[in-house]
């Protein structure tokens, strides 16, 4: 897979677009997120967006995961950042 030219910020936009798309109420699946990520002109695979998942829970970002038959949904729990 070619890299986008704005690769290195992957984890930045991944975060945007789960937090401005995302709440208890709607979520994406993997297909999606990878989609609104090439609107940045990123490119991404499933292990390593799963992996951004895991260190943004690192930071305090709640990361739900839903299974709906074949297909996983993901989004932001309501959230506060406090710093």
């Amino acid at each position: 897979m070619s890299r986008g030219t704005n690769q290195k910020f992957k984890f930045t936009y991944l975060m945007k677009v789960m937090l401005e798309k995302t709440d208890d109420d709607h979520a994406l699946t993997m297909s999606q997120i990878m989609e609104e990520l090439e609107k940045y002109d990123v490119t991404a695979e499933r292990k390593s967006i799963y992996q951004d998942f895991a260190d943004m829970e690192k930071f305090g970002i709640d990361i739900i995961k839903e299974q709906a038959g074949r297909e996983a949904h993901s989004s932001v729990r309501s959230l506060s950042i406090i710093v």
